[in-house]
C-alpha cells in the first residue's frame, strides 16, 4: 500500500471514526459479553440445580431464538426481509421449536420436574432483564432522556426483577445455593448495567422497513462490493454465534465455580477484544494497513484454532483446550473488528452506487440482516445443545455414550469459517480504492466531476472485481531474494491531488523487479507490448535478457524465456499495468491517453525510458550497469495531463543499483507547460538522466538526448 496514501488515509479515518457507519452498536446475538455471561450463568445454575450444565445453556438459547424468531414473524422490521431469508428462518425456527418442546416435555422424565422449571425460570428472568432494559434504553433515547436517567431506570427494573428471582430461589432451594445463584444473577445485572452506561445499546430501530419501497436497496444488491461484504458479514456473524456457544459451553462445563468461569471468560473474551482493538488502532496508522487482510488473518486463526481444539481438547489436560479457545476468541475478534472497520465504507459505496445519501431505513435494513444471521447461527447452535441434552444427558464429555460436542457444534463452525474465507477473498476494495472513493465523493459534493476516476470506481465497486492477493504473495516471497535498501525516500513529497511519474533505470531485469517490490508508494507500471503480449514476450526476454545470462546453459535459455513469459503475463495483469507500444505511433497515442486518464483518476505511473537499441551501445539490450540513453516521448504524458487538468506533474528519478542493493530516489523534476513541448521533452529527460547518473556515481553526459 502506498505510504503517502496511507498517511492521508489514517488522518481521514481518524477525522471521521463514526461517519459512514452502517451498523450501530455491538454485534447481535450471543456476541456481546453481557449476553455471553447470561448464557454462562444459566449453565452454572443448571449445574448447581440439576448437575446437567448444557441444559441451562439450551434453555437460555431457546429463549434467545424465540425472541429473534418473534421479530421475524411479527409485523415490523423483519417482516420485510426478502422471502428466501424469511422462509429459511421460519423453517429453522419451527425445527428449533419442536426440539425445544421435546426438551421441556421429555427431559423432565430424567430429572425432577420442578427443578427443571426452576432453571427455565432463571433463564427467562435473565432474558427478560436484557430485553426490558434494552427497550428502556431505546425508548429513552428516542425521547431524548439523558443517559444517566436511562441507566437509573434500567437499574430500578433490574432490582424489581432480582426481587422476583430471590423469591423463586429462596422458596425452592437451600439458602446457601440460593445466595450463590442470586449473586450470579446480580453479576448479570451489573454487567448489563455497565454495558448500558458505556452506550453499547444499539440505536432505536425504525418502526417498519419495507424492502420493496427502498429503490436504493434494489440498486445496491446489484453492486458487487456491497453484495460481497453482505455475504461475508452474514456468514461470519452466523459462524460467530456457533463458535461462541462452543467456547462458553466448554467453559461452563469444565470450570467448577462461578468466579473461575468468569475469570476464564474474561481472559478469553475481554482481553482478546481489548488486545485486538489496540492492535488494529496501531495498525491503522501503518502504511500497509488493510482491513480485508486483517479479516482473512482473523478467519485463518479462527479456523486453525477450532481445528486444534477438535484434535486436542478432550484430553485430561484442559490447559491446551483453554489456550486453543483463547486463540480462537482472538481470531473471532480480529475478524469481527475488521468487518466493523470495513462497515464504514459501505455507506460511501451506497452513496456512489445510488447517487443519494442512504437514509435510516437502509441502515435498519442492514441491521435486520445482521440480526437475521445471528438468528440462524443461534438456531444452529441450539440444535447442537438440545441434541446433547436429549442424547447424552447434558454432558459434552464421553460417558455412558460415545458422544462429544465436536460433530454438533465444532463441525458447523468449521464449515462456516471455511465458507467465509473464499467469500472474503472476493471483497474488491483495499485502502487505496477507499481513499479514491472518498475523494470522488468529495468532488461530487462540490459539484465537480472526474470521469476517469468514476469509470475506475465503477469497474472496481459495481462490476465483479477481485483483489490480486496472489501478486502480494509473490512480492512477499521475492522481497528476501531481491532485498534492496530504499534510500532518500524522504525526498519524495507527493501531493494527493497531483499524480507523479516515477522514472527508473532497467539494469537488465533488476530495476523492474526491485522497483515493483520496494517502491513504498502506489503506482501503475508501464509495460512494453513485447512483454504484455504472450506471443512476443518469449522472444523479447530471450533477446534482451536471458541470452546474456551465462550462468544459464544455452539449451535452457529459450525454455526459461517461455516459462518466464507465462509468469510475466499474470504479473502484468495483476499489477494493473499500462501497455506501451513503442514502434506503433497510433497505438502509442492510445497509451498516452490511457496514462493521462489514469493520472487524472489519481494514479501514479512507473516507467523505464531507456532505449535498448540505442546506436551508442555496442550490443542491443538494457545495460547491466549505468544508465542508457532515454527515449524522450514519455514526457508527453505530462503535457496531456496538464491539458486535461491544468496540473503540473512531477517526474521522480529512481536509480536501482544491483551492486549495492539499493533503490535510491533523486530530486524531482516538475513539468513546465510554459516551455515549447519539444524543448520540454529534452529538458525533463536530460535532468532525469543526469540525476540518475549522479546517483550511480557517474559524470553527467551533456550530449544530445534522443
Amino acid at each position: 500500500m502506498a505510504e503517502e496514501d496511507a498517511r492521508v488515509g489514517a488522518a481521514d479515518y481518524a477525522a471521521r471514526p463514526d461517519e459512514g457507519r452502517l451498523f450501530h452498536g455491538s454485534l447481535p446475538g450471543i456476541a456481546d459479553f453481557n449476553t455471553l455471561f447470561g448464557f454462562l450463568y444459566c449453565m452454572l445454575a443448571s449445574t448447581a440445580v440439576l448437575s446437567h450444565p448444557v441444559l441451562g445453556g439450551a434453555l437460555f438459547m431457546i429463549g434467545r431464538v424465540v425472541l429473534l424468531f418473534l421479530k421475524l414473524i411479527q409485523p415490523g422490521d423483519y417482516r420485510r426481509l426478502p422471502a428466501p431469508y424469511r422462509r429459511t428462518g421460519i423453517i429453522l425456527g419451527a425445527v428449533s421449536a419442536l426440539l425445544a418442546l421435546a426438551v421441556l416435555l421429555v427431559y423432565p422424565l430424567a430429572v425432577q420436574q420442578p427443578l427443571l422449571w426452576l432453571v427455565f425460570s432463571l433463564a427467562s428472568l435473565v432474558l427478560l432483564m436484557n430485553e426490558l432494559t434494552g427497550r428502556i434504553e431505546r425508548a429513552g433515547a428516542r425521547r431524548g432522556v439523558i443517559r444517566a436517567r436511562r441507566v437509573v431506570r434500567a437499574a430500578e427494573l433490574m432490582i424489581a426483577i432480582m426481587g422476583i428471582a430471590a423469591l423463586i430461589l429462596f422458596l425452592a432451594l437451600p439458602h446457601e445455593t440460593a445466595w450463590y445463584l442470586l449473586g450470579g444473577y446480580a453479576l448479570c445485572c451489573l454487567i448489563r448495567l455497565v454495558s448500558l452506561a458505556r452506550g453499547e445499546e444499539p440505536l432505536p430501530q425504525a418502526e417498519e422497513i419495507d424492502w420493496n419501497l427502498l429503490p436504493e436497496y434494489g440498486k445496491l444488491i446489484e453492486v458487487n462490493a456491497y453484495r460481497t461484504f453482505n455475504t461475508v458479514m452474514m456468514i461470519t456473524v452466523t459462524a460467530l454465534q456457533v463458535t461462541m456457544i462452543l467456547i462458553y459451553t466448554l467453559i461452563g462445563t469444565t470450570a467448577d465455580s462461578l468466579l473461575k468461569s468468569m475469570g476464564i471468560a474474561f481472559v478469553c473474551g475481554t482481553l482478546a477484544s481489548w488486545g485486538t482493538t489496540l492492535l488494529m488502532r496501531r495498525s491503522s496508522r501503518r502504511p500497509d494497513f488493510e482491513p480485508s487482510v486483517f479479516l482473512l488473518t482473523g478467519l485463518a486463526l479462527w479456523f486453525f484454532s477450532l481445528l486444534s481444539f477438535a484434535l486436542w481438547s478432550f484430553d485430561k489436560n484442559h490447559l491446551w483446550s483453554y489456550i486453543a479457545l483463547a486463540l480462537c476468541t482472538t481470531g473471532v475478534t480480529v475478524a469481527t473488528r475488521a468487518l466493523q472497520t470495513l462497515e464504514s465504507t459501505m455507506r460511501d459505496i451506497a452513496r456512489f452506487a445510488t447517487g443519494v445519501k442512504p437514509g435510516q431505513a437502509l441502515e435498519q435494513a442492514q441491521t435486520a440482516m445482521k440480526e437475521y444471521a445471528a438468528l440462524i447461527g443461534g438456531m444452529i447452535a441450539l440444535l447442537g445443545l438440545m441434541t446433547i441434552t436429549l442424547v447424552s444427558g447434558g454432558s459434552i464429555t464421553p460417558g455412558r455414550v460415545t458422544f462429544s460436542i465436536q460433530p454438533l457444534l465444532l463441525l458447523p463452525a468449521l464449515a462456516l469459517v471455511v465458507t467465509a474465507i473464499p467469500a472474503a477473498f472476493r471483497f474488491p476494495l483495499d485502502r487505496r480504492w477507499v481513499l479514491k472513493l472518498r475523494r470522488f465523493l468529495q468532488l461530487e459534493a462540490k459539484g465537480e466531476s472526474n470521469l476517469p476516476l468514476q469509470k475506475q470506481l465503477e469497474d472496481v465497486i459495481i462490476k465483479v472485481h477481485r483483489k490480486h492477493y496472489g501478486i502480494k504473495l509473490v512480492i512477499l516471497i521475492l522481497r528476501p531474494m531481491f532485498y534492496s535498501k530504499v534510500v532518500n525516500k524522504e525526498r519524495v513529497h507527493l501531493d494527493p491531488d497531483i499524480s507523479c511519474v516515477f522514472v527508473c533505470n532497467h539494469g537488465e531485469l533488476y530495476g523492474p523487479i526491485v522497483s515493483n517490490i520496494f517502491i513504498p508508494f502506489s503506482f501503475r507500471p508501464w509495460v512494453i507490448d513485447e512483454i504484455s503480449e504472450p506471443d512476443r514476450s518469449s522472444t523479447y526476454l530471450y533477446r534482451y535478457t536471458l541470452i546474456r545470462q551465462k550462468w544459464i546453459p544455452k539449451r535452457l535459455r529459450w525454455p526459461a524465456a517461455k516459462m518466464t513469459a507465462a509468469f510475466l503475463k499474470w504479473v502484468v495483469y495483476s499489477l494493473d499495468s499500462i501497455t506501451v507500444y513503442r514502434d506503433k505511433p497510433r497505438e502509442l497515442i492510445k497509451t498516452f491517453r490511457l496514462t493521462a486518464a489514469a493520472m487524472e483518476a489519481g494514479d501514479n505511473i512507473l516507467l523505464f525510458p531507456e532505449n535498448p537499441n540505442d546506436a551508442s551501445q555496442a550490443k542491443a539490450g538494457y545495460l547491466r550497469d549505468g544508465i542508457g540513453e532515454f527515449h524522450t516521448g514519455f514526457v508527453m504524458i505530462a503535457q496531456m495531463y496538464h491539458k486535461k487538468t491544468g496540473k503540473r506533474a512531477q517526474f521522480i528519478p529512481i536509480y536501482a543499483d544491483k551492486k549495492l542493493r539499493t533503490l535510491e530516489f533523486g530530486e524531482a523534476v516538475r513539468y513546465d507547460p510554459k516551455n515549447p513541448p519539444a524543448q520540454e521533452k529534452i529538458r525533463v529527460s536530460r535532468l532525469l538522466r543526469d540525476e540518475m547518473l549522479r546517483m550511480a556515481g557517474l559524470p553527467p553526459e551533456n550530449g544530445e538526448v534522443r
